[in-house]
């Protein structure tokens, strides 16, 4: 796979620009809610998985920066969570690796949470 244009912004993508929290709820008491906003169906291949895979790295790696620690304190998988918002009728695939990638988000001191959403039956 290519990966010249794999990570750039793309807002025909269900995951546009990785380069950006989507929103950061910090806690009063330290910490944070970080949450990760996958609005429309990923389908089961490469490029969407992997850009899945790279917001995630993203956000670990805020969670790492001075700039994470002035707003929101030591962050720990107690205190700090990434909550991805994902849509409901995304690939199976797109859930199994976010499940395998727990351990990852643990061991950088937050905590993985899968919520899937969207969309909200209007029928």
């Amino acid at each position: 796979m290519d990966e010249t244009n794999l990570y750039d912004y793309d807002e025909s993508h269900p995951i546009p620009d990785l380069g950006v929290i989507d929103i950061n709820g910090v806690r009063e008491g330290g910490g944070s809610d970080l949450v990760i906003i996958v609005a429309s169906p990923l389908e089961a291949e490469e490029r969407s998985l992997r850009r899945l895979l790279k917001k995630v790295e993203v956000y670990l790696g805020f969670i790492q920066s001075e700039q994470f620690r002035a707003e929101a304190g030591d962050p720990s998988p107690d205190n700090t969570r990434i909550i991805v918002q994902i849509h409901r009728e995304s690939c199976p695939e797109a859930f199994e690796l976010l499940n395998k990638n727990k351990g990852w988000a643990l061991n950088n001191n937050a905590t993985l949470e899968i919520d899937p959403c969207l969309p909200e039956s209007t029928n």
